[in-house]
Formats: structure tokens, sequence, C-alpha cells
């Protein structure tokens, strides 16, 4: 489904509820919270991840603590947990979780094969490009 993030996770009753979004070298700004705020008005969407590839994550530092204030104000006053951060260090964090990653990578694999197969946004070169970085760093 697609609408509001590039990961959408939805609830068995089909209504979202946690959403990621990600931006290639731009760095989150204000602006892009109060987008997230916009898109998650009147959903069933708890958490929202708005992560970067820019090597600082934000504008600035004075940007970022009005950024963290602000999504401490946003869990308060609507119960949306905004995760701002950069994906480097997300997936780091998030990755140390995983029990076995040759189970992890086998079924990353089977689901980017078959939404290739399923919707318009994976395409069989993002396949072959997978299928690369993993011959690339496979042990053999």
């Amino acid at each position: 489904k697609h609408g509001y993030g590039d990961v959408e996770i939805w609830n068995m009753n089909d209504t979202p509820f946690e959403l990621v979004e990600i931006k290639h070298n731009i760095p989150i700004d204000r602006n892009l919270i109060f987008d997230v705020v916009k898109k998650s008005e009147n959903t069933t969407i708890e958490r929202y991840y708005i992560l970067t590839t820019y090597e600082d994550c934000f504008t600035s530092i004075d940007e970022e603590e009005y950024i963290n204030k602000l999504i401490l104000k946003i869990k308060k006053e609507r119960n949306l947990e905004v995760i701002a951060n950069g994906i480097i260090y997300s997936l780091k964090y998030y990755l140390r979780f995983v029990e076995d990653y040759h189970d992890f990578l086998k079924t990353y694999t089977n689901e980017l094969i078959t939404d290739a197969k399923n919707s318009t946004e994976v395409k069989n070169f993002h396949i072959r490009a997978w299928q690369g970085i993993l011959k690339k760093y496979s042990k053999t």
C-alpha cells in the first residue's frame, strides 16, 4: 500500500500504524516534521520514522534542538511518536536485535522479490543491485 511513507506497516484491520520515510542527502528540518504531523492527522499512525542519508542528519545543531523539543510536544499533544535520525545510525541500532543474519537476509531478499512482482516501486534493477551486494559481501 502506498500513500504515507516509503515503508508502511499496517495493522490486521487494514490501518497504518508505523511508517518510515527516507530522505536521500536531505537534512532533516522542522518542515519535514510539520509534514509528518500533517500526513498523520486523522489516522491510526502511532510511530513515524523520518530518516536521512545526510551526513549530519539536521541542518544545524539549533535546528536539531528545536526538532527534539517539537517531537516531544507532538508526542504529548497527538500521541504520535516521531523518530528523526540518520538512516545509518538507525540501522546500526536496530540490526543489533537480529539474531540470525543469514535468515534475515534470505527473508529480506524473498520479500524484495515478491515486492518486485507485486508493486511498481521495486524494479528488477533493484533486485540485481541487491544480489550484487550479497555476492560482493558473502562469505564463500
